[in-house]
């Protein structure tokens, strides 16, 4: 009897520790609600135990006032470290102001930088970041972006997506963080980059830390879905947005880049200052780890490209495609309808194909003297005669018409 109940004992640590491992084998973010579960996506994850380039890429494009180094990124003791410098050199350098390549283009930092070789959209990402001691001067970053595709020309196509998880440090006090999002969309047959200063309802969050971000580890996320974008620190919900215009495929990316006095914006682009002091460089942020997870069963999407191929992350079936859905077609019923002066009518919009991203639709009338219609399809009749009322999608302008009679 005794050996039965040390047995028994026995069988119920080891599973106890086997749940211990599993749970830590498979941690799940803490927006996660009862019932629900998040894979982790290892291509975009990392603990950073090695400099891992099959995973990362070290020496990415250049695009700013600084230039990205391999040998500025380094791992050591479980962190990976991202180092500004002052290292005067000469490159090749877009000229917004004149709209030109310049070649051997003076420069005088050099910074590090870690961008995911696998894309994805949807999902919660989160990193453990420690703040540079320069400021100001420098501004460590957790963020996300596409490709640019100039491909896409229809109006509401979007050319450009970007999420910003966070930037710290760029503003004139330590503690203003800024969570914030950048695209490039079609309008009136022209892209327009829409920027948080440009457009800030739709593409700006601001946060003022409850701490100096240089003096300890905190932790920064973004949960992105096909419908919401929302930001937390430490847990705690700092911002929240309408998702928009940001679908694509994007490029996970930890950053430091180069701020003022150092640089000065112009023509929508950093461009150096005067300032080229070496005071305070070299200097680092660190970053304990970054994880990736997508929800199972849910409309979001597991890490795509790299060199071994996709996570889904589970099974997706039923779930809408996680790219950006063009809009193909919009229908209204009924087609005709006869009217009562005073009736109303509430119009059924179906936008297609049913997965489409941007389902946003607006309604004119032909003649407000005859029937007016609102922004949720609601048609009132006003005075005897006929109106044409036209929906029309905000995605590809495609359109359709209801002929309302009044008697």
């Amino acid at each position: 009897m005794k050996i039965n109940k040390q047995v028994t004992l026995l069988s119920a640590v080891a599973g106890l520790a086997l749940t211990s491992v599993a749970a830590q084998a498979n941690p799940q973010p803490h927006i996660a609600k009862p019932g629900e579960t998040w894979i982790l996506q290892e291509k975009r994850s990392d603990e950073f135990d090695v400099k891992d380039a099959t995973k990362w890429n070290f020496q990415t494009e250049n695009y700013g006032v600084w230039s990205w180094r391999n040998e500025n990124a380094t791992v050591s003791n479980g962190k990976l470290k991202l180092t500004t410098k002052r290292e005067t050199h000469n490159r090749t350098f877009w000229d917004g102001c004149n709209q030109q390549q310049v070649a051997n283009y003076p420069l005088y930092y050099t910074s590090g930088v870690a961008k995911s070789r696998a894309t994805g959209n949807y999902g919660y990402y989160e990193a453990r970041i420690k703040g540079a001691n320069t400021f100001p001067g420098v501004s460590p970053a957790f963020w996300m972006y596409s490709t640019i595709d100039r491909t896409l020309t229809e109006n509401g196509d979007v050319q450009y997506s970007e999420i910003d998880v966070v930037e710290l440090t760029q503003k004139g006090n330590v503690r203003e963080s800024d969570h914030d999002l950048h695209n490039i969309v079609v309008k009136n047959g022209s892209p327009i980059w829409m920027r948080p200063g440009s457009a800030p309802e739709t593409n700006h969050n601001g946060y003022h830390l409850p701490f100096d971000p240089r003096n300890d580890f905190h932790t920064y996320g973004v949960n992105v879905t096909k419908d919401d974008i929302t930001w937390y620190v430490d847990g705690v919900q700092v911002g929240y947005k309408k998702n928009l215009y940001w679908h694509r495929q994007m490029n996970l990316t930890l950053s430091q880049g180069l701020r003022a006095p150092h640089t000065e914006w112009r023509c929508n682009q950093f461009y150096p200052s005067a300032n080229k002091s070496a005071e305070g460089f070299p200097t680092s942020m660190e970053v304990d780890y970054v994880r990736t997870w997508v929800k199972v069963g849910g409309n979001t999407g597991g890490d795509t490209g790299g060199d071994t191929g996709g996570n889904t992350g589970g099974d997706n079936s039923n779930s809408c495609p996680d790219t950006w859905v063009a809009v193909t077609g919009v229908n209204i019923t009924p087609q005709t309808k006869t009217l009562s002066k005073g009736q109303s009518v509430t119009l059924n919009t179906n936008v297609l194909p049913a997965c489409a991203t941007n389902k946003n639709v607006v309604y004119s009338t032909s003649n407000k003297n005859v029937a007016t219609v609102t922004n949720e399809g609601v048609v009132k009749a006003k005075n005897k005669g006929s109106a044409t009322i036209t929906v029309k999608t905000k995605n590809k302008g495609k359109t359709d018409t209801v002929m309302i009679t009044v008697n």
